[in-house]
């Protein structure tokens, strides 16, 4: 009491007061923490975005929702792990990928017409659909995949817009509101209940196509006339109306083919796109209508039939010869998840660039410490690395001053060649280790050239998957592995898909389709009856060595117990000669 009046304050009023500072600081950290947008869920998210316009106002892209971070697998108040494996991502961290639109993604939109264009999401970035229009990509930052949205344009004074037609030339109108992109529009697409009263409420009327002639001479609304209107900043949607009332022949077709020409009208004129989830199904059937070759004519259907043969899961370990670029690869990692082991055989030194990868948007959890590369030099026995003269360090007396000499530069690439030839050495163990799940192979390679190469690397009950889009080699190894007992269940597919238009009252398979999807050949790989004896004779002896390692820790672990006793013994043994000592020593002088 004495030292807090020396102070000058009264101590039970201060005390409360810095109690009550520290509980007010603690209150704040709190809500800061609880306003924070990571802590939102899902839930209040999807209802922010019902709203019917999801669009900041011009000149605040700020405003746009952002996505919540990843949960930190190592917060700041906890000692790291030691533990060289990093921490699995959870089933919602998984899913999330396939939700929402995370900044620095490659995002697949879709538009009307059916076509699709990649685009890559970067903050501050303008996307551009060409003739639909652009946008900015903050705006789609946060938001779920599915969805579709509508590219309204910017509204500013008839000055601007004049300036803008000026510049632009004569598409100027429609590309308005471009040089700071147009506000985004969240379009409610039509549910079940609304195609069944659809449904119900179709007439059937005696109209016909008969006198109806597609020359474009019955709609009176002009190329020009619809430039003009695109340029006064009249919406797709009011086009379509107009264009609906200035034909002469729409009143005189039938039902359909009304709802035909309205959709042929939409996929002209509404600036709509819908961002695709980046699995595996959507990414195939972009480079499937892009660049078929690239990807070998593999259709999504064979691609999960690939998948299905080769019983893909997490936790498995796989093989994998891709040349589709990256597709087969990024198919089973998606699978995987994080847990697992995938080796990619390729036929360079240098590292594969499975070009199709980055469209998954597969998180490094997921890839890192799943995914390792290795060339077909490296999966033999006596592999050795090629060293050129230069990595040969100088042995003679002047080797300290030429070490002395060596810039960083060079240092800093020896390490990075040694670390390369470390990494090298665990994939090359982690692959001679064996027991292997399946082996996938989509290549332009002989199957039975690379089956013969990592037949020895399987494990029992293994799968074998081939997909090729030509059926010959197939029908070759196909007739090959009939002949070896440790291939059965061999067998050559060909995967088959149509698609159907399911509408009230027009559902039928659609007009044009692909063709093919190319051929699989399957198999499993079993032991033969010289590899069971011997897996036998292993599993007898690793059997035999766990019981003698048990016997001699039992026989060591009552040896140390009788030689525990056998020191209790002597100390008590000791302690009593001493005891007897003593008193002999005592008797003589109590006698005196």
């Amino acid at each position: 009491m004495q030292r807090f009046r020396h102070f000058g304050f009264r101590p039970p009023l201060d005390i409360v007061t810095f109690i009550i500072i520290i509980l007010v600081a603690v209150v704040s950290q709190t809500w800061t923490m609880s306003s924070d947008p990571s802590t939102e869920t899902a839930a209040v998210q999807i209802a922010a975005m019902a709203k019917p316009s999801i669009a900041a106002e011009a000149g605040s892209s700020s405003s746009a929702p952002k996505p919540k971070p990843a949960k930190q697998n190592n917060p700041g108040n906890q000692r790291p792990r030691q533990s060289n494996p990093p921490q699995r991502l959870t089933s919602e961290q998984l899913r999330r990928r396939l939700q929402y639109i995370e900044s620095g993604s490659t995002v697949i939109l879709k538009m009307p017409s059916g076509r699709t264009k990649p685009a890559e999401i970067m903050p501050g970035k303008q996307v551009s659909l060409g003739k639909i229009g652009s946008f900015r990509a903050d705006d789609l930052i946060g938001m779920p995949y599915g969805f579709t949205y509508e590219i309204q344009a910017e509204t500013g004074s008839a000055s601007q817009k004049d300036g803008d037609s000026k510049q632009n030339g004569k598409g100027g109108g429609r590309a308005s509101g471009s040089a700071t992109g147009g506000k985004l529009k969240l379009v409610i697409n039509r549910t079940l209940s609304d195609l069944e009263t659809e449904a119900s409420e179709t007439i059937e009327t005696a109209a016909t196509n008969e006198h109806i002639n597609d020359d474009g001479s019955a709609q009176k609304l002009t190329y020009i006339d619809i430039q003009t209107l695109k340029e006064q900043g009249i919406s797709g949607r009011e086009i379509i109306e107009q264009q609906l009332a200035s034909s002469e022949s729409f009143a005189n077709r039938t039902v359909y083919s009304q709802a035909k020409y309205v959709a042929r009208k939409e996929q002209k004129h509404l600036k709509l796109f819908t961002p695709l989830q980046p699995d595996f199904g959507n990414v195939c059937d972009f480079w499937f209508d892009k660049s078929p070759e690239k990807i070998r004519y593999i259709r999504k259907d064979a691609l999960s039939q690939v998948l299905s043969f080769g019983s893909v899961r997490p936790g498995g370990r796989y093989l994998v010869v891709d040349e589709v670029s990256g597709l087969l690869v990024g198919a089973v990692l998606e699978r995987l998840g994080g847990d697992g082991t995938v080796i990619a055989i390729n036929d360079a030194e240098s590292p594969p660039s499975l070009d199709i990868l980055p469209y998954f948007n597969l998180p490094t959890q997921v890839t890192k410490p799943v995914l390792k590369i290795i060339n077909w030099a490296a999966t033999e026995q006596d592999y050795a690395p090629v060293f050129s003269n230069q990595d040969i360090q100088p042995t003679s007396s002047s080797s300290t001053a030429t070490n002395a000499t060596r810039s960083a530069k060079d240092k800093q690439r020896d390490r990075k060649r040694q670390a390369t030839f470390r990494e090298v050495d665990r994939v090359r163990s982690d692959f001679f280790a064996g027991d292997f799940d399946a082996v996938l192979i989509a290549c332009h390679y002989d199957p039975m050239s690379i089956l013969r190469r990592l037949k020895p690397h399987l494990g029992g009950s293994a799968s074998v998957v081939v997909h090729s889009p030509y059926l010959q080699p197939l029908v070759e190894a196909h007739a090959q592995l009939r002949g070896d007992e440790e291939f059965i269940n061999i067998s050559v597919t060909e995967p088959w898909l149509r698609k159907y238009q399911v509408l009230p009252g027009r559902t039928h398979p659609e007009m044009t389709t692909s063709s093919t999807a190319g051929f699989i050949l399957h198999a499993l790989r079993v032991f033969g009856d010289k590899q069971a004896l011997e897996m036998r004779k292993e599993y007898l002896a690793s059997l035999e060595q766990e019981k003698n390692k048990e016997e001699v820790a039992a026989s060591d672990a009552e040896a140390g117990k009788r030689t525990q006793e056998e020191v209790a013994g002597d100390g008590e043994g000791q302690r009593e000669a001493k005891r007897v000592r003593t008193e002999d020593a005592t008797e003589p002088e109590t006698v005196a």
